[in-house]
């Protein structure tokens, strides 16, 4: 397309050079530009947005979108752009150079602190159990069937999301399940995409090193919500919303357009009738909008019902029927790293969880301790280069809930393992907890009310194993289904999973 084509009608403040030029591609990432690419500057430091867009230029770029004007970086062939927001600027180029694929494509958004994975995982499974074929956009990755074709932001910058949707349309694909986060609202990642329906999950303390306050958070949260679909070009378009999430509420108070409320209580359009769940999964009946739905599932716990609920309300809501409900609830194994079982240890229940901020890991602990026949085992830590108010909460949370918390490194990345597992220990030790520093003691931490710290997180786990006697359940958390540490500056090797098996191999459990 023209440049000038892609620019008609949109806010920018400022045009040098020729807007005739034809445009072959956009790119947000300068070692992805290629000769005839539209290149968007989005860099926060002024040193390094200098730096990739003399990389994007030498690699060919024609024309640059810059936040700010600099003419250091003018070329006689290349056409600058200054936008006072580079990337809302880029969410709406994009969704023209693609050809608006969300006005064809049913796009589901699901936003809330925690449960947007899995819940994913269930949509698509009810659709494609209703025949409809239906991708997945976040933080696992982009997934058209079982192909993966991108990894990266859990809401992929706009280029990347409308090229995933137009793949998909190109496909054959003609719905799709998306995580959308609060950054990816803030940024204006999603700014130019017409969804056809919106859920809201839960709110919880959660990426406080981005958003000023929890207010802030959810005020992004929000937007997607009162300006976002009601704006949506779709027809009909619906927010499903957990009503008994205090959060939720105010979500639906703010909705003026058609809702659906889902949760455990009677009076929401969708809530359980029954249900009983266990470590084998759930079984449920459930009212979908006045019919009866009975629920099999191999999820674990009610944090994975209300998962069901709010797939089942959405599902609903755009026409699936109740079988396809059922049989979709009834296939999907969940999302990798969402309370995944990993055989370890004979009568032992091994779960690999996501759960990194202080609610998720509260509902998983809750979960584990209304169902396991024995102790509650959780090793955990907490990130760095994040939110540090969390990390006391983090540690009081397992202290209060778990039977043997371990302690353990998280993804570090540029801080000292030791300076964050410190300020978790503030958390434990105000459950009344003590550090239990023998190893010829950990055994008794349940019984004395210790804690366990062990820095190196392959370790920890298999403190954690050699503890775990049949009728345990134990939780590694924290890092899901990621298959790496970030340490100092590098990207090493580590999926808990793999970890956990081959411990399991050495303590003479497990299969090699």
């Amino acid at each position: 397309m023209k440049l000038g084509e892609l620019l008609q009608g949109l806010d920018v403040r400022r045009i040098d050079g020729d807007l005739n030029v034809e445009i072959t591609g956009l790119s947000y990432d300068s070692r992805q530009t290629w000769p005839g690419h539209l290149y968007f500057s989005t860099a926060r430091d002024a040193k390094r947005n200098r730096a990739n867009i003399e990389d994007a230029l030498n690699r060919g770029a024609r024309a640059v979108v810059v936040g700010g004007w600099d003419g250091g970086v003018a070329r006689p062939t290349v056409t600058l752009v200054e936008s006072e927001r580079p990337r809302l600027l880029m969410g709406a180029v994009a969704s023209r150079f693609f050809g608006a694929p969300s006005g064809r494509v049913d796009l589901i958004g699901i936003t809330g602190t925690s449960g947007k994975t899995t819940t994913s995982y269930i949509v698509a499974s009810i659709f494609e159990a209703a025949g409809l074929p239906t991708g997945i956009i976040g933080t696992i990755g982009i997934f058209i069937g079982d192909r993966k074709i991108y990894s990266g932001l859990t809401t992929p910058e706009s280029i990347d999301f409308e090229s995933a949707l137009a793949r998909m349309e190109r496909e054959g694909v003609g719905h799709a399940a998306a995580e959308i986060s609060s950054q990816g609202i803030a940024e204006g990642r999603v700014e130019a995409l017409n969804f056809r329906a919106c859920m809201f999950t839960n709110l919880g303390r959660d990426h406080l090193d981005y958003h000023a306050s929890m207010e802030d958070y959810f005020a992004a949260k929000l937007r997607l919500f009162t300006e976002i679909l009601p704006r949506s070009r779709r027809a009909e378009t619906v927010a499903i919303v957990r009503g008994d999430d205090a959060y939720g509420k105010r979500v639906l108070d703010a909705v003026k357009g058609k809702k659906i409320s889902f949760g455990m209580e009677r009076s929401l359009d969708v809530y359980p009738e029954k249900f009983k769940a266990d470590l084998s999964g759930i079984r449920a009946t459930i009212s979908v909008l006045g019919k009866k739905i009975e629920i099999e599932s191999p999820l674990i716990g009610e944090i994975n019902l209300l998962n069901i609920l709010g797939a089942s309300a959405l599902s609903a809501a755009l026409g699936i029927d109740v079988d396809a409900v059922a049989d979709g609830v009834r296939r999907c194994p969940g999302a990798p790293g969402r309370l995944e079982a990993v055989p370890a240890k004979a009568g032992v229940t091994v779960l690999v969880d996501y759960a990194h901020k202080p609610d998720a890991l509260e509902a998983v602990l809750t979960a584990l301790r209304s169902l396991r026949a024995g102790r509650v085992v959780c090793v955990f830590g907490c990130g760095g280069d994040r939110d540090r108010g969390k990390r006391p909460i983090m540690g009081e949370i397992a202290g209060r809930l778990a039977d043997i918390p371990v302690l353990t490194s998280d993804n570090p990345r540029s801080e000292d393992p030791m300076v964050i597992i410190a300020e978790v220990e503030r958390g434990l030790t105000a459950t009344g907890r003590t550090r239990i520093t023998e190893e010829k003691n950990f055994a008794d931490a349940s019984i004395g009310g210790g804690y366990i710290v062990e820095p190196d997180r392959r370790e920890a786990i298999r403190i954690a194993l050699t503890l775990a006697t049949s009728g345990d359940a134990v939780l590694i958390a924290g890092k899901g289904h990621e298959d790496y540490q970030l340490v100092a500056g590098r990207v090493l090797p580590f999926d808990d999973r793999v970890v956990v098996r081959e411990i399991a191999v050495e303590l003479g459990g497990g299969q090699s």
